[in-house]
């Protein structure tokens, strides 16, 4: 019969111990009605709003990122047309100042043979 009693105190005496039990709380909620707790908690909520401060720079930087890839991806579509453009302007020069070139050198040919002739008239001439 005493087993029977030590087994049933010990049932009650833990039922107990675990009703008495109250949850920790933590450091902040214990100073929170303290004189240090309004310098905490004014002190939490500017770090809370560092955080949105940081998450919302985070969004319109995101934001502005996008739309400078949108522009970027323009700027680079433009600079292809001008590239296209510029180049269909250079071969024109180039051949252009191809055909004159040969025109010149053409000339030039025609001048010196003429001159060449003309040499050789007076030599034979003078011989």
């Amino acid at each position: 019969m005493t087993t029977r009693k030590k087994a049933t105190s010990k049932k009650a005496t833990a039922k107990k111990a675990r009703a008495k039990k109250a949850p920790q709380k933590s450091a902040f909620e214990k100073l929170v009605n303290s004189p240090v707790g309004t310098p905490i908690r004014v002190a939490n909520k500017t770090f809370l709003a560092s955080l949105g401060v940081i998450a919302t720079m985070q969004t319109e930087f995101e934001k502005f990122q996008s739309g400078f890839d949108k522009k970027f991806e323009q700027l680079v579509k433009d600079g292809e047309k001008a590239r296209r453009r510029y180049q269909k302007q250079v071969k024109k020069v180039r051949k252009t100042v191809a055909e004159e070139i040969d025109d010149t050198v053409e000339e030039v040919t025609e001048d010196v043979t003429e001159l060449k002739d003309r040499i050789v008239e007076k030599v034979s001439a003078a011989a």
